[in-house]
């Protein structure tokens, strides 16, 4: 199989940073209970965060595959591509509402897998910006004939 569509590298690479998040700690917290970290698979105790972190994290990552190989249909994929970018958006509001929400006095820290989201989203933003440009090719070459 060859890719032969830029924006199918883009969603992938986007998955896989998202997969990769599942796995990472976010947010470190410290208080004088000891210290606690925060994320979609987090070590010890699972909270009602981590599970909305994890079935956001899941959902990005298999919808991201799935956009791929809906290439035939390029108007429903442009569509998915736009749920696909909400619910990154999302996954990062509730990381700020977990910010916001600190436990107790404890100090929390982000830690630097914070990153992949906001670079999962400017991926599936590059990937909705090419499949436009299919689409503009596409009707390009029809008004041609």
């Amino acid at each position: 199989m060859v890719i032969q569509r830029i924006q199918s590298l883009y969603l992938l690479l986007a998955s896989i940073l998202m997969i990769v998040f599942a796995f990472m700690p976010v947010i470190e917290l410290r208080s004088d209970a000891g210290v606690f970290f925060i994320g979609a698979l987090p070590l010890g105790e699972i909270s009602a965060v981590s599970y909305v972190l994890l079935c956001l994290d899941v959902l990005i990552s298999v919808l991201s595959v799935i956009v791929i190989f809906m290439y035939k249909n390029l108007k429903q994929q442009i569509k998915v591509t736009n749920v696909l970018l909400l619910l990154v958006v999302a996954l990062l509001v509730t990381i700020g509402v977990m910010m916001v929400t600190q436990h107790g006095h404890a100090v929390a820290i982000m830690q630097w897998p914070i990153a992949f989201p906001f670079v999962s989203m400017v991926l599936v933003m590059m990937a909705s910006k090419g499949m436009k440009h299919d689409k503009k090719l596409l009707s390009d070459s029809e008004r041609i004939r």
